[in-house]
């Protein structure tokens, strides 16, 4: 089935969507309200607004207290010292390296130092600072709480369902992955498009990886966080298993491959069977119990290696690759037994939501 634009984007128009909605929001409440500088509401609810609420709510939180860490700062300063160029010059160096020093590796206060040094530019009088402090929060306060309201409210995630959609696109990228092990060409154009496939796995490893940590601050849903993160674990054990099955592949020498390798193939494409029957949501019992069998007899062929005729056929130099390989693809099988218990997990959280 050809998808559609719309299918094919759902989720950046849905993003899209709130933002334009924040957006709009912010510049009314703030009209209404008469805001002096209301453009401020509506930067903020912009920049606070992410995909997931874990998120917007972690932007939110930076943006609030950077900037009535900055506002009263600023404010106080402004108010304080003299007005003129030099004072001004004086106060405003000393102001934001204090506060860069005190934002230095604290992401909520990053906004701080910005916002007094606005604050100290723009006023011109020392009773003006204090409003322009006051009306700067009022406007940065609205504009934060107007996004995180606005991803409550339309189209609300649901951070198990995206967690588990996300996961089993990445097994779905593994699985093809482990599908052309066994006839990927050696050589620099088969390294150079391993490579490729693998930095994409990685980056929406990485991707898998936020949404879990955003979800620890999302309301509500702190329950199920040591299940999300266990999934998060799974995922990349799977995924480091593939790349040492890959390596011990390109590793192998030719003795190994007749020897071992057509059971050592047949493992692999079992693995990707059970990873493809994990992604697609559906029971993997008998792909399960398929993958079983084949390393089975993996670990049986290996343990004949020693018998008279095949011994003079390997050397120790094509033994220890030869371990390796069946040491990942063990690992391989059992932590996809791992992730499709994860997975259910995250099915039945879905459930009780």
């Amino acid at each position: 089935m050809r998808l559609t634009f719309a299918d094919r984007h759902a989720a950046d128009l849905k993003f899209a969507a709130k933002v334009a909605v924040a957006s709009a929001s912010a510049f009314v409440a703030a009209t209404l309200l008469s805001l002096p500088q209301g453009y401020w509401s509506v930067i903020s609810a912009l920049i606070v607004v992410q995909t997931s609420v874990g998120g917007t709510v972690a932007a939110a939180q930076e943006r609030a207290v950077g900037t009535v860490v900055g506002a009263i700062v600023g404010g106080a300063a402004g108010f304080l010292h003299p007005q003129s160029l030099v004072a001004t010059s004086v106060v405003l160096t000393a102001t934001v390296a204090l506060l860069s020093f005190a934002a230095a590796g604290r992401p909520m206060l990053r906004l701080a130092p910005i916002t007094a040094a606005i604050l100290l530019v723009a006023t011109a009088n020392q009773s003006g600072a204090l409003v322009v402090a006051a009306e700067r929060v009022a406007e940065v306060l609205l504009g934060c709480a107007i996004g995180v309201a606005t991803t409550l409210i339309v189209f609300p995630a649901h951070v198990d369902r995206d967690l588990a959609r996300e996961a089993r696109g990445v097994a779905q990228d593994i699985a093809a992955l482990l599908r052309g092990a066994p006839t990927r060409r050696r050589g620099p154009e088969g390294a150079h498009a391993l490579l490729g496939a693998q930095d994409a796995i990685r980056r929406k490893l990485a991707a898998l990886e936020k949404t879990v940590a955003d979800a620890r601050r999302a309301p509500g849903a702190r329950s199920g966080a040591e299940g999300r993160a266990a999934l998060a674990r799974t995922l990349w054990r799977v995924r480091n298993d593939a790349v040492a099955v890959e390596r011990a592949l390109n590793a192998a020498p030719d003795a190994t491959r007749r020897l071992v390798g057509p059971l050592a193939d047949a493992v692999i494409l079992a693995a990707a069977d059970m990873l493809d029957g994990v992604a697609s949501g559906r029971d993997v019992t008998s792909e399960r119990d398929e993958a079983d069998a084949r390393l089975a007899a993996l670990d049986d062929a290996v343990a004949h290696l020693r018998d008279g005729e095949t011994v003079r056929l390997i050397d120790v130099a094509a033994a220890v690759p030869t371990m390796g390989l069946v040491f990942a693809l063990r690992n391989l099988v059992g932590n996809l037994a791992d992730l499709s218990d994860r997975l259910g997990e995250a099915k039945e959280r879905l459930a009780v939501e």
